[in-house]
C-alpha cells in the first residue's frame, strides 16, 4: 500500500481545473462492481481505498470542476487502482459528480483464482489428543480463512493476506487466547495456509503423578501407573491457563486411560482424577472400590519405648455403602506376636469413619474413629475402655507409599514412618 499513500500524496498537490461556482463536492460514494465478487472484506478493504484516493481527489472541489475534468479524474482513479489492486483489471471507473459524488469501479480479475484453501496447523511437539482440543476451540477458523481468499486471484493473495491475518487473530483472540500465532501463505489455486501457534504466558514445565486409595493397596496401582503417566504428560509444554480452562478434559482423560487397565476392572474401582494446573502440575488420581478394603502397612515409631516395628493388614468387606465388617491382622517382630481384631465401621459423614473392634489375644473392646481434614491429613483416635489406654493421632500423608503420624498417649508420645504398601 506504500503506492497509494504515495500517489494519495501527489493528489493532494494537484489542484486540477478551478470554478468559480460555489458548490462542492461534500461526499464520496463508492461502489465496486465485478462479475466475480470477492469477499465482503476484501470488497470493504478495495472501497477504503478507493474512498480515501476519491476523497483526496475530489472533496472540497466544486461540482463544476469535477464535471468539466470527469474524464481526467476517472482515468486517474482507473491508472492508480490498476497499480494498486494486484491481480484485477479496472475496466471502467465511472463518476457521478455532486454534493454527494458517486464512484463506480468495475474490474475483472486476471490470471487463476483461489479455488480453495487448507489450514495446516503447527503446535510442535504436542500430543493429537491436544492438537484435536485445539482445533476444537478454533472452531471453523478454515472455513472463515476460505471465505476471505476463495475466488480472489492468486496474485492479490499477498495484500489479503493481511486480512486473513486480522481474522485468525482476532479468532484466536476470542477462542484460544492462551497461543498467538504465526502465518505464511502459499498462494495458488489450492492455497495452503500455514498456521503456528505458539504457547503464552505461564508453561507446564512439570507434571507430578499420585495414584493413591484407601481400599487396596497401592502397591497394585503401580500396575496402572505407566498409562497414565503418558496421558499426565500430554500436558507438558501447554499453557497453564488452557489447562486451566479445560481442566475437566484432561481430568477425564486421565480417568479414561486408567480405566482401561485390567485392575480397574477387577476390583471394580471408582476412580477420582484432581487436576491443579501450574508450572509444577499436580495430578491424584483416588482409585477407590466399593465392594472390598485391603490395607497393608508397615510401621517404624521413634521415641518410643517398646514394639515400635509392626505390621497390619486389614482386610474388609463392605456391607451397603456405609457400613464395613473387618479384620485386621498386626505382627510385631520385636517379640513375634500376633495380633487379631476383628470389627464394624459406619461412615457417618463424608469425612467421618468409626467402630469397634476386638482384640481376641487380650479380650479388649476397642472404640476407633477416623476423621479425613483432606486429601493429607487424617486425625485418628482409639481408646480401649478396659485397658484405661487411648491413642490419638494426626497424620500426614507424604506422597502416596509414605506418611508420618504423630502419636499422642497418656503415657508417652511418638512420631510414627507409615510405609502404605
Amino acid at each position: 500500500m506504500l503506492v497509494l499513500s504515495t500517489i494519495v500524496l501527489l493528489l493532494s498537490a494537484w489542484s486540477g481545473t478551478g470554478s468559480a461556482a460555489t458548490e462542492t463536492v461534500d461526499k464520496i460514494v463508492v461502489n465496486v462492481a465485478a462479475a466475480e465478487l470477492p469477499t465482503d472484506r476484501i470488497v470493504k478493504r478495495m472501497t477504503a481505498s478507493i474512498m480515501a484516493v476519491g476523497e483526496q481527489m475530489l472533496v472540497g472541489r466544486t461540482i463544476v470542476d469535477v464535471e468539466t475534468n470527469q474524464a481526467k479524474y476517472e482515468n486517474l482513479v482507473r491508472d492508480i487502482f490498476n497499480r494498486v489492486l494486484v491481480g484485477y483489471t479496472v475496466e471502467q471507473v465511472s463518476l457521478s459528480p455532486g454534493t454527494s459524488t458517486g464512484i463506480v469501479v468495475n474490474m475483472r480479475p486476471w490470471g487463476d483464482v483461489v479455488r480453495d484453501v487448507s489450514v495446516e496447523i503447527d503446535i510442535g511437539g504436542l500430543s493429537p489428543d491436544v492438537m484435536a482440543l485445539i482445533k476444537q476451540d478454533m472452531g471453523k477458523v478454515e472455513d472463515q480463512v476460505a471465505d476471505v481468499l476463495i475466488g480472489l486471484p492468486v496474485d492479490s493473495v499477498e495484500w489479503a493476506g493481511g486480512i486473513s491475518k486480522t481474522v485468525i487473530r482476532e479468532l484466536l483472540a476470542d477462542q484460544l487466547p492462551e497461543f498467538r500465532s504465526n502465518l505464511e501463505i502459499t498462494a495458488g489455486q489450492h492455497t495452503i495456509v500455514k498456521l503456528s501457534l505458539i504457547p503464552t504466558g505461564p508453561i507446564i514445565n512439570n507434571v507430578q503423578l499420585s495414584l493413591r486409595s484407601r481400599t487396596i493397596p497401592n502397591i497394585l496401582l503401580a500396575e496402572a501407573r505407566p498409562p497414565v503417566r503418558e496421558a499426565a504428560e500430554m500436558l507438558r509444554g501447554l499453557p497453564v491457563a488452557f489447562v486451566e480452562r479445560h481442566k475437566e478434559y484432561f481430568s477425564n482423560k486421565v480417568q479414561k486411560t486408567a480405566a482401561n487397565h485390567p485392575l480397574v476392572k477387577t476390583y471394580g474401582l471408582i476412580l477420582t482424577p484432581v487436576v491443579s494446573p501450574g508450572v509444577d502440575t499436580e495430578i491424584t488420581l483416588q482409585a477407590e472400590t466399593t465392594k472390598y478394603r485391603v490395607i497393608l502397612e508397615g510401621n517404624l515409631d521413634m521415641g518410643r519405648q517398646h514394639d515400635n516395628t509392626s505390621g497390619k493388614l486389614h482386610v474388609g468387606k463392605f456391607a451397603g455403602s456405609r457400613d464395613e465388617f473387618f479384620m485386621e491382622i498386626k505382627f510385631i517382630p520385636t517379640n513375634m506376636e500376633w495380633e487379631f481384631e476383628p470389627g464394624w465401621g459406619h461412615k457417618f459423614a463424608e469425612n467421618t469413619v468409626a467402630g469397634v473392634k476386638y482384640n481376641i489375644s487380650d479380650r479388649e473392646s476397642i472404640l476407633w474413629l477416623d476423621h479425613s481434614l483432606g486429601p493429607n491429613w487424617t486425625l485418628r483416635l482409639e481408646d480401649t475402655p478396659k485397658a484405661d489406654y487411648y491413642e490419638f493421632g494426626v497424620r500426614y500423608k507424604l506422597h502416596e507409599f509414605l506418611s508420618a503420624e504423630y502419636v499422642i498417649t497418656e503415657k508417652e508420645n511418638w512420631l510414627r514412618l507409615i510405609a502404605n504398601l
